[in-house]
């Protein structure tokens, strides 16, 4: 990966029939068209549920990326379910960029975790 921003969260909309059908895969992918691909690697991906829960409920840490073609496909390490969903106060169709403090998380925070996560 080469993650050059570590307080990016790529929180990516989804609906709860896929969140079923590839929860245990722990992959996220982004594609079809080129503005639906992330321009940068992150370490961190949120989940936005769509309606009628409307919120990101999920934030993933990221073990590795795999970009080809007009696809990136973002494995994950783990799926944290948030206490409290965040409400957008829009829908999130294919992915935004917000950042780790937007999630009331800081870099240090969650780099001990993700660090810690790596040794498992």
């Amino acid at each position: 990966m080469n993650v050059t921003n570590n307080d990016l969260v790529l929180v990516r909309g989804i609906n709860a029939q896929w969140f079923k059908e590839n929860f245990s895969k722990l992959w996220i992918g982004f594609g079809g068209a080129p503005q639906a691909i992330p321009k940068e690697d992150a370490y961190y991906v949120g989940l936005y549920m769509g309606a009628p829960v409307s919120a990101i409920t999920h934030i993933g840490i990221v073990e590795s990326i795999h970009r080809y073609d007009n696809s990136a496909d973002f494995y994950l390490k783990c799926i944290i379910k948030l206490k409290n969903p965040i409400d957008p106060g829009h829908p999130i169709r294919k992915h935004e960029n917000w950042k780790l403090s937007q999630f009331g998380l800081s870099e240090s925070q969650m780099d001990d975790l993700r660090i810690k996560m790596n040794g498992i």
